[in-house]
């Protein structure tokens, strides 16, 4: 049981897109495979909570995007357990060149859900335990990339709204029956147009989960880009009741 743990990751031909790089939906899911096999090792996997009747959620996710992701072959990627507040649950990354050249960081929000009513509960008193055997009495604190509060308060006259309907796939869910993290980010993706990647670089990314989608739901991906092209907002709607699902935010040079 240690407190950081890192796997070693070789950026496949098959997970490139059209423009030769990773997307960012792909650099998340490395960071939730390594976060897995970390939480796995610790005995608070998916699958240990489940016996207590118990599973985990993404509440918020922030991730740096290295400058140099179309060079990249290989990356390490390192994670530990940061703070916990109140209900909330965080978790910390670090993301390496093979030469160990810090390239960037990431951080994510999470909260226990009871498994069976889907409501979140308290940390369970286990948690705390391992906390201890891990860190003593030295926690260390979560990187403080500021999660955005207010989402929006451009001009819509000086942006550009762009739209693509999605279906969830049996792919795109995971242990918990739902639409994963990963998928989200993914989704939001596909309503960014192509040429926004010729163009520029993606830099930062954030999102915020607010409502579970399930396989076959038709939801529709909204990206606002700004007149400069540096930033887009994401919105995720469930299109038959029409609740947002997520939000995002990315950061483009």
């Amino acid at each position: 049981m240690t407190p950081r743990y890192e796997n070693r990751y070789d950026i496949r031909f098959t997970e490139k897109s059209p423009v030769g790089t990773i997307t960012m939906a792909t650099l998340c899911r490395y960071l939730l495979e390594v976060a897995n096999d970390h939480a796995s090792q610790l005995g608070v996997d998916f699958e240990s909570m489940f016996r207590h009747d118990l599973t985990w959620a993404i509440v918020r996710f922030a991730m740096e995007i290295p400058s140099n992701l179309s060079e990249l072959t290989e990356i390490i990627v390192t994670t530990w357990p940061a703070e916990q507040e109140r209900l909330y649950v965080y978790r910390d990354y670090e993301i390496f060149s093979p030469s160990k050249d810090l390239l960037a960081r990431a951080t994510s929000q999470w909260i226990v859900l009871n498994k069976t009513t889907r409501k979140p509960v308290r940390p369970p008193k286990f948690l705390s335990e391992i906390y201890h055997h891990l860190y003593k009495d030295t926690i260390p604190s979560r990187y403080d990339f500021s999660f955005t509060q207010e989402w929006s308060h451009r001009d819509k006259t000086s942006s550009h709204v762009y739209e693509t309907s999605l279906i969830v796939r049996r792919s795109d869910t995971d242990l918990n029956g739902h639409t994963n993290t990963a998928a989200y980010i993914e989704f939001m993706e596909e309503s960014i147009p192509l040429a926004m990647y010729h163009n520029h670089q993606p830099r930062y990314f954030e999102l915020l989960c607010l409502a579970e989608s399930f396989e076959k739901e038709e939801i529709l991906s909204l990206s606002e880009i700004s007149s400069d092209g540096k930033e887009i907002l994401h919105t995720l709607i469930r299109k038959h009741n029409h609740t947002i699902l997520a939000r995002g935010k990315s950061l483009w040079n």
